[in-house]
């Protein structure tokens, strides 16, 4: 080979030029500016259903998860995006809708052991899943009561729908306005008395600082995969299309990564056959548990739900009345009973981490209020109520609420207090968790 020639090639200005020059290997796409974008007109956007169809064609079955996703939080189909759901007119009830005795009930636990820590102020209240704004116009009641001043509290609201961000906020606020794209959070307000709402599309995004924060029914819309025991192992219960093209559960032939991932001890479920498992629950119930370790504060979960002895609950509601999950997807309310043991297991301390949360509970509702005192209460409501009707109402909403066959039993709390308590918890047990005799709450002759 005659090497000098080839060099002699390369020394030649053209082909020097032809090799050497720099071409872009991309494209240059200009980024939308997100103030102008705009959502999809209602007549423009698919169905749900047709999302969850063609999402089933290209990629195969969905896990119960991912439906779960599509049917709560898209943009516009989205059963929570589009409209109020709660309340007579809605598809479920909660129980500060059923009674102010709730929301006063829970404030005065939050204050009581707020005050075994110090003053707790400045204070932000955080509420996870703030529904209509009910629970939280009972919160402020009382704190007003108790007399705390504007300027030493501030509310922080998570919420992912914009709809049901501005009911809530025409709801509790003299003023608000959407916020800037850049800011952490979504909207702001300000209370008549002056008393300053943000509203967070994610729990990350609220300041980390001393909190109460409250999650009521809120873990049991988080979406959740569900498995069964086959004879070959746990296997992933999917969803997929028939040949009729309808939805239907099947079983998946192989582990999915969902069963590599998430069946291990302590979630493996001994004896049971099915289980239920939300690794978003999983990761928002340590996010607390770092929270109020590390910051202070206390979290206090209220939601229907059970210690590991169910494993077959995902259903729907559509007018107050069980439905088929899979039908009309979008129109109903996707829930599963939340398993409280699996919460313990994510706010308890794990190795490699330094902040873990002190974890009481569950308690059946029934007994969280009576041992609040709830009574109490409910006869000091009873001796400012005038008309007979009037009384037998508020007598059957608290009913509702302790009877063991509605909604005494079946609801539960559990609460997460800093890790660094213990010794104080044991001198000073905590309300609510444990059966204090004599005990009676500041705002009981309010």
């Amino acid at each position: 080979m005659n090497y000098r020639n080839i060099y002699r090639l390369f020394n030649k200005r053209v082909v020097l030029s032809s090799i050497c020059k720099r071409t872009k290997g991309y494209v240059v796409v200009k980024r939308p500016d997100p103030k102008t974008l705009k959502m999809p007109t209602l007549t423009e956007a698919p169905s749900i259903l047709d999302i969850i169809k063609e999402k089933v064609r290209l990629n195969g079955p969905i896990t119960v998860a991912e439906y779960m996703h599509i049917v709560i939080t898209n943009p516009t189909e989205g059963y929570y995006m589009k409209k109020d759901v709660i309340g007579q007119q809605g598809d479920f009830v909660t129980s500060p809708e059923i009674s102010q005795l709730f929301g006063e009930i829970l404030t005065i636990w939050f204050f009581s052991e707020t005050r075994k820590m110090g003053p707790g102020k400045p204070l932000q209240i955080v509420e996870l899943g703030p529904g209509n704004g009910t629970l939280m116009i009972d919160v402020l009641r009382v704190l007003n009561k108790l007399k705390y001043k504007p300027n030493e509290f501030s509310i922080h609201l998570v919420e992912i729908s914009s709809t049901m961000q501005l009911l809530q906020a025409n709801k509790l606020c003299a003023s608000h306005k959407e916020s800037d794209i850049e800011l952490p959070y979504n909207r702001e307000g300000v209370t008549v008395s002056g008393i300053k709402v943000y509203w967070y599309n994610d729990l990350k995004k609220v300041p980390q600082n001393f909190s109460w924060y409250i999650a009521h029914e809120f873990f049991d819309v988080l979406p959740i995969h569900k498995f069964e025991k086959t004879e070959k192992g746990w296997r992933e219960i999917l969803i997929d299309l028939d040949e009729n093209q309808k939805l239907y559960y099947r079983i998946s032939a192989e582990e999915t990564p969902s069963v590599k991932m998430l069946i291990r001890p302590p979630l493996n479920g001994g004896d049971r056959m099915a289980l239920e498992i939300s690794p978003r629950a999983l990761g928002i119930g340590r996010q607390l548990a770092q929270r109020v370790d590390e910051f202070g504060g206390l979290a206090l979960i209220a939601d229907y739900g059970h210690e590991g002895e169910k494993g077959d609950t995902f259903r729907a509601f559509h007018q107050h009345k069980l439905v088929d999950p899979l039908e009309n997807p979008g129109v109903s309310d996707l829930t599963a009973d939340v398993d409280f043991t699996q919460l313990r297991v994510a706010a308890s301390m794990t190795p490699g981490n330094d902040n873990y949360a002190i974890v009481l509970g569950p308690v059946k509702q029934k007994d969280f209020l009576e041992r609040m005192q709830a009574k109490v209460r409910l006869e000091v409501l009873l001796t400012n109520i005038k008309i007979e009707e009037d009384k037998e109402k508020l007598m059957a909403a608290y009913n509702m609420l302790v009877d063991p066959q509605k909604m005494g039993d079946r609801f539960k709390f559990m609460a997460f207090y800093p890790s660094s308590m213990g010794e104080i918890l044991e001198k000073h047990p905590p309300v609510g968790f444990a059966n204090l005799s004599g005990f009676a709450n500041d705002a009981s002759s309010e």
